[in-house]
């Protein structure tokens, strides 16, 4: 890439990170799930033009976009005023499958079906990356009994710090869905993972 282009698409990729963390900081803020996904996808497209997955990039590239879910799941889980989090809760279920019967309930009977179907969606979502992102940075993650403990752990962690935070409330539907889009992920992505692992440690 010419060096006047590179430095139009760091500026631009620049712009779009610092106004991403501002708006989503921004006390009272309410971003959406669209301009959510539109700012991830931006950000992706402008870091890969700017640093492409070639060999001798490819970890780079792959930090930075770890960093960056990082950053956004932690924003989504402790801070999202989206989601509610600014917002005092309290509660604690422990009867399997009970909160999903609900929402799904809620939707059929068409009350708030678009509350309860991004709460189910957005949880099988939210840790799903990790399937793809462990494995390709740590070789260890490409074993499915070291996965899905690690994976349990670190929902667990989430789901007990959220009730002491008083940010969400601990919910093990929630550790379900989380955990059921973060092993389906490994499972599907698994041998992109092992390729991309591989390339990296020079194997």
């Amino acid at each position: 890439m010419r060096k006047p282009i590179r430095m139009t698409v760091f500026i631009l990729w620049l712009i779009v990170t610092i106004y991403d963390l501002y708006i989503e900081l921004k006390p009272h803020s309410v971003v959406g799930v669209p301009q959510k996904l539109f700012f991830a996808v931006v950000f992706v497209v402008l870091w890969t033009l700017l640093c492409p997955p070639t060999k001798k990039q490819m970890k780079k590239w792959l930090w930075v976009l770890f960093l960056y879910y990082i950053w956004m799941l932690l924003n989504l889980l402790f801070f999202d005023a989206a989601f509610g989090r600014e917002q005092i809760h309290y509660g604690i279920n422990l009867k399997p499958f009970y909160t999903i019967r609900n929402y799904l309930r809620a939707y059929h009977r068409g009350y708030i079906p678009e509350i309860a179907m991004i709460n189910v969606l957005g949880n099988l979502a939210a840790f799903a990356p990790m399937g793809f992102f462990l494995p390709s940075l740590c070789r260890l993650m490409g074993n499915l009994f070291v996965y899905f403990p690690t994976m349990f752990a670190m929902i667990s962690a989430v789901e007990v710090s959220q009730v002491l935070t008083s940010c969400g409330s601990g919910d093990v539907d929630d550790l379900i869905l989380n955990l059921t889009g973060a092993l389906f992920f490994w499972l599907i992505l698994w041998p992109v993972s092992r390729w991309i692992n591989k390339r990296l440690r020079g194997v």
